[in-house]
């Protein structure tokens, strides 16, 4: 993994993201000495998105195993923590 500054950024970008395409290795991105960004390979982008999709299906598929429970307004209300008084004055 490479680190290059904000000012080697503006003046060597095109060779840097031919780097990052070419080698699929990742290019961290400083300013001041902090790091505040990661340019990544195209292929590693769609992993990415790929793996949070699954994820995503997954955390949903675990929620509708638990079945739908209704409540009441005032069960509600009061799990909540809510004022109702308060609520219905504004």
């Amino acid at each position: 993994m490479s680190t290059y500054s904000l000012r080697d950024l503006r003046t060597r970008l095109g060779a840097i993201v031919r780097e990052v395409a070419a080698t699929g290795d990742e290019v961290v991105i400083t300013d001041s000495g902090t790091e505040i960004a990661v340019l990544i390979s195209m292929a590693d982008y769609e992993r990415l998105h790929e793996h949070a999709d699954i994820a995503d299906a997954l955390r949903l598929r675990r929620m509708r195993e638990v079945p739908f429970e209704t409540m009441s307004m005032s069960e509600m209300v009061e799990e909540l923590g809510v004022d109702l008084a308060t609520v219905l004055a504004s």
